[in-house]
């Protein structure tokens, strides 16, 4: 039959099945990296705790030990300020930014609980992928950057790279009813996030505890006014508005708004 006989509703058809097929193939391709970076990544990080432990003396200890705690803080630090910026600035399009990164936090308010459909491949590739990079550059640029001689540097930047890379996953932790029991005992003994000391972040105005790794980070920040002051520096400097995305969306009516609730920049 010749291609110009045929219904343009069957080419359509043709058209949307080979595209269907093509995003299937894409999605796969993409799980197969994901899974793979995830190995990586875990396969990295014990390789160089290894490196780490090999090159620490035992005067060295008590400095490695405080290093790890930093590097925590650090990657606690890290994961609020992505998600602070990611909740104020830009929306879905700010270019390279904003239909991935910017779009999934703001999704995640509107529905907090959708994070628990994915699977662990999905929580934690991307990370898992940026993790393997960090742990790769410092494995190659290991003799460079020194640090077999300073095994406190060494350790933390391994802590920083590490937990970040289990930020989403902890924070999916955060939002699940039934977590796995030692998760559970992590989040009873404040080690990471836990449900409960995260729920406030998604009560109106939710601008405040962004942080979602351990959420150590959260008290100080917001007793300080860390982010609005920021917000207020970036505004002035810019001209920006934080939040705008909500102002734009918010009905013209006499009522307070979810943005006007959360109070001068």
């Amino acid at each position: 039959m010749d291609r110009g006989s045929l219904h343009p509703r069957k080419l359509r058809f043709g058209r949307n099945a080979a595209k269907a097929q093509q995003l299937g193939r894409d999605r796969e391709i993409t799980r197969a990296i994901f899974a793979t970076a995830i190995i990586l990544a875990g396969a990295l990080a014990t390789w160089h705790a290894a490196r780490i432990a090999a090159a620490t003396h035992d005067a060295e200890w008590a400095g490695v030990g405080v290093a790890l705690l930093a590097g925590v803080l650090l990657a606690d630090l890290l994961a609020g300020g992505v998600h602070w910026a990611c909740d104020t600035w830009g929306d879905e399009r700010t270019r390279w930014l904003g239909a991935g990164l910017i779009r999934s936090f703001r999704d995640h308010h509107h529905r907090p609980q959708a994070m628990l459909e994915h699977d662990w491949i999905e929580v934690n590739g991307e990370a898992a992928t940026a993790a393997v990079g960090a742990f790769a550059v410092m494995a190659l640029g290991g003799p460079s950057l020194g640090l077999l001689e300073h095994p406190s540097w060494y350790a933390f930047s391994w802590s920083a790279i590490g937990v970040s890379a289990l930020s989403n996953q902890i924070h999916q932790w955060a939002h699940s009813h039934a977590p796995p029991r030692f998760v559970r005992k992590l989040q009873r003994c404040g080690l990471i996030l836990s449900r409960r000391r995260h729920a406030p972040h998604h009560r109106a105005p939710c601008i405040d505890r962004y942080c979602i790794t351990t959420g150590w980070m959260n008290p100080a920040l917001d007793r300080t006014g860390a982010w609005r002051t920021l917000e207020a520096g970036i505004a002035r400097a810019t001209g920006a508005t934080p939040r705008a995305h909500e102002i734009r969306a918010a009905p013209n009516t006499k009522g307070t708004s979810r943005a006007t609730a959360a109070g001068p920049s």
